[in-house]
């Protein structure tokens, strides 16, 4: 049985925030080697896509951490139903519930 947020407890979401702050770091420093690729003379348009991905998943897990401080971190965006610790574990910055994903 999955675990809704009405049963994730402070502990749980101490966990997922520490596993974001990680994520985070890595992307961070992830998009600093893209950008230096970027900054040689000839720019490399695969590190500037690199960069710019980055960047939406520093957004992405900015907004997770947001939604953990706000008490609505597990809740899909879309629909309200609560997302499964499940999807949370692969992907912790998820914003919506697989129906609402699928269906977008």
């Amino acid at each position: 049985m999955s675990a809704k947020l009405e049963t994730m407890t402070p502990a749980s979401a101490d966990r997922f925030r520490t596993q974001l702050q990680s994520h985070r770091a890595e992307c961070v420093q992830h998009r600093e080697e893209a950008l230096a690729e970027c900054a040689t003379s000839v720019p490399d348009p695969v590190a500037q896509r690199r960069s710019a991905d980055l960047q939406r998943t520093i957004e992405e897990i900015d907004a997770a951490l947001s939604r953990i401080d706000g008490g609505t971190y597990g809740r899909c965006t879309g629909c309200g139903a609560s997302i499964p610790e499940e999807r949370l574990e692969l992907r912790p910055f998820a914003r919506t519930c697989v129906a609402c994903t699928a269906a977008a």
